[in-house]
């Protein structure tokens, strides 16, 4: 179980009919926001299994764009963030498919983001409750665990600095 208390299960504060769906992939969008520093110029988007199948009826689609523009889980604009996105110059694209071969979870997607000269593609899984799993950086598995109320950018910055630190050795 990824569950750490009982506050995980009841679920965050969101916009949204769904923790897994809405709260969740909000949380991998806004990681991915902080990674390149701001709101990314273009994201492909991969949905996969049940992400795929329910990606508008739940607010997916929402809800990762409003990450990505920054927005947090509570904040009322997740559902105009289609139409945000295009005010803040987000050209995105979404593929469908029935499986991932890199994470075994109905609730997966992968997202290929770019920002002036920063590219970067991130795995991403939502767990239920508001919690989800960043599981692959740039084709490297990592296990970082985001909750909502996360400080994104000092997690994003000792990621960073530990992948750095790690390529120096290489």
């Amino acid at each position: 179980m990824e569950f750490q208390s009982c506050f995980d299960i009841i679920g965050p504060i969101m916009v949204g009919p769904s923790s897994s769906h809405t709260a969740g992939v909000v949380s991998i969008g806004k990681f991915m926001h902080e990674w390149v520093g701001g709101c990314p110029e273009a994201a492909d988007i991969v949905f996969y299994d049940s992400f795929a199948e329910t990606y508008q009826g739940h607010g997916t689609d929402k809800a990762l764009l409003g990450g990505l523009l920054g927005m947090d889980t509570d904040d009322s604009r997740i559902k105009h963030s289609l139409e945000c996105a295009e005010e803040y110059g987000l050209n995105y694209r979404f593929e469908f498919e029935d499986s991932c071969s890199y994470f075994d979870h109905p609730n997966t997607t992968i997202v290929t983001v770019k920002r002036g000269d920063d590219e970067v593609k991130i795995g991403g899984v939502s767990l239920g409750g508001g919690l989800s799993k960043i599981f692959m950086i740039d084709d490297q598995m990592v296990d970082i665990r985001l909750s909502t109320g996360d400080d994104f950018s000092s997690l994003v910055s000792e990621y960073q600095q530990s992948m750095k630190v790690l390529a120096e050795v290489i």
